[in-house]
């Protein structure tokens, strides 16, 4: 693997795969059941999915691939296909300022409820100018910087976009909520109080992560345009993983 693949392994990919690994270790033997995946947790196994889950997953990367194929430098492409395909794209000063008051980062963000939806609602609304919507639940959208966005950046958020689209677990709003809050603050005594449920909503939720951060790096791997895109996103200090 060249130099750069590694620095896009290590940008992307390493710090999500280092706390799953992390999370795993602290984990005694569970067995879990949800509505697509039965998990057995232990300390050296991530996942045992369902049929239909392994299904999904094993046809996935090549329908991104087949849709990006044709958008590999061009991230308002793929920002165009997910408003046509329903999803709404908001592109507003200091997205990045906004988000971080809901614990949420530029890209994909899941459908929310509570006072972090109506948050996302006002905001969205008012800077995007249009119609103000003060509502307790929100719609999964994109919200970014209006500014130009790194495509890996983007694809990596697509692929998640996607994800959720085929309703793969790991995307509701209390999954990512819990992948947002651990991801960098695991401790034994988090891992302690969570419920079975939480536990398995966080695997999946990083689950989903790593797919996709691996995604894009086998996608780099195919492009010559990699080192350069990954050199303009650390430079610009734009949109980041």
């Amino acid at each position: 693997m060249s130099k750069f693949i590694n620095k896009i392994v290590n940008y992307i990919l390493q710090r999500r795969k280092q706390k799953l690994s992390e999370t795993m270790q602290k984990m005694q033997p569970k067995t879990y059941t949800n509505s697509s995946s039965k998990v057995h947790i232990n300390a050296t196994e991530t996942l045992t999915l369902t049929v239909e889950t392994e299904k999904i997953l094993e046809n996935l990367d090549d329908e991104v691939k087949n849709i990006v194929k044709a958008c590999l430098t061009d991230a308002n492409a793929l920002l165009n296909f997910v408003n046509d395909h329903g999803t709404p794209v908001y592109k507003i000063p200091n997205a990045n300022k906004i988000l971080e008051k809901i614990n949420e980062e530029e890209g994909f963000i899941v459908p929310l409820k509570g006072f972090k939806a109506l948050y996302l609602n006002f905001w969205t609304g008012l800077l995007a100018e249009k119609k103000l919507k003060l509502s307790f639940s929100s719609p999964a959208m994109f919200v970014l910087r209006d500014l130009e966005v790194n495509i890996y950046y983007m694809l990596h958020q697509f692929h998640k976009w996607y994800g959720f689209k085929k309703n793969l677990p790991g995307y509701d709003e209390k999954a990512q909520e819990l992948f947002k809050d651990n991801l960098e603050n695991m401790t034994d005594a988090s891992v302690k109080e969570m419920t079975i449920d939480e536990i398995v909503a966080l695997k999946e939720a990083i689950a989903r992560d790593a797919q996709a951060a691996e995604f894009v790096i086998q996608l780099a791997k195919e492009s010559t345009g990699a080192k350069k895109a990954l050199d303009k996103m650390k430079k610009d200090g734009g949109a980041s993983i």
